[in-house]
């Protein structure tokens, strides 16, 4: 009978350790600049917009996170982006300061399955550009977002960097 007993709870050891673990997808971001791109705002329903990224004289910075995201949990996906155009640098730095937000289509984007995801144009911070070596741009952000038209809440500040090189908008 121990016999018996211990054959049992050893094949339900190895059955459980024959499991799969869950597949978790890692967390991602890019950090990336798009010389000759504009964007272009179309607004629907009065405060709604989408983007396109048309041919244009100036160029496109675009920072993306999405969170690590695991299949066996529904819902869980998590990512936002914030992007802005400058006209072509002239020199090795730049900063675009609240008052030319609006101008520089400084964009935040939230997609998630909450009641604040949706495209927003910020409106108050501070972006600083640095180059630091060709085709690399070092890019200090300090902007807050507001919540979204409509929805309560509070803004929230954000505060990071990165190093912003050469490649498509759109991956």
């Amino acid at each position: 009978m121990r016999n018996l007993i211990i054959l049992i709870l050893l094949f339900t050891s190895v059955e459980v350790l024959a499991q799969d673990k869950p597949k978790t997808n890692p967390e991602f971001k890019r950090f990336v600049f798009q010389k000759n791109t504009g964007i272009e705002k179309r607004t629907y329903d009065s405060i709604y917009f989408d983007l396109s990224y048309p041919k244009s004289s100036t160029w496109v910075f675009k920072y993306t996170y999405k969170s690590s995201e695991n299949e066996m949990i529904a819902d869980d996906e998590y990512m936002e982006s914030y992007e802005f155009e400058i006209p072509s640098p002239k020199g090795k730095s730049f900063v675009i300061k609240s008052k030319d937000f609006e101008k520089n289509k400084v964009i935040f984007n939230r997609s998630c399955f909450c009641p604040d995801a949706g495209l927003r144009q910020l409106y108050e911070g501070e972006i600083k550009g640095q180059l630091v070596k060709k085709d690399t741009w070092l890019i200090q952000f300090d902007v807050m977002i507001l919540p979204r038209p409509g929805r309560q809440g509070e803004p929230i500040r954000k505060t990071f960097k990165g190093y912003f090189k050469q490649g498509t908008l759109v991956f």
